[in-house]
């Protein structure tokens, strides 16, 4: 399994500062030119689609998470769910 940050509609510069004052240790991937963006519309359980947004990506490609809230013990039941998969 495998975790990445992936950044849209930010200038890189910006990306890259967000990165280093929170020490983030995963990769982030730039997503420069919304090509992710675009093939994971927002349909959003909450209408403000306020960042940021967690989405977890199935083994299957389709978003089995989307939330913009730390909703830890969902998440982690998510990825176990997948990772049995």
């Amino acid at each position: 399994m495998y975790f990445f940050g992936i950044a849209s509609e930010d200038r890189l510069e910006t990306v890259e500062a967000f990165a280093t004052a929170f020490d983030i240790q995963m990769p982030l991937l730039y997503d420069e030119n919304g090509r992710v963006h675009a093939t994971y519309p927002t349909q959003s359980k909450f209408p403000s689609a306020a960042y940021p947004e967690d989405w977890i990506i199935g083994v299957d490609g389709t978003i089995v998470y989307h939330g913009n809230t730390y909703e830890l013990e969902e998440m982690e039941a998510t990825i176990l769910n997948e990772l049995a998969r």
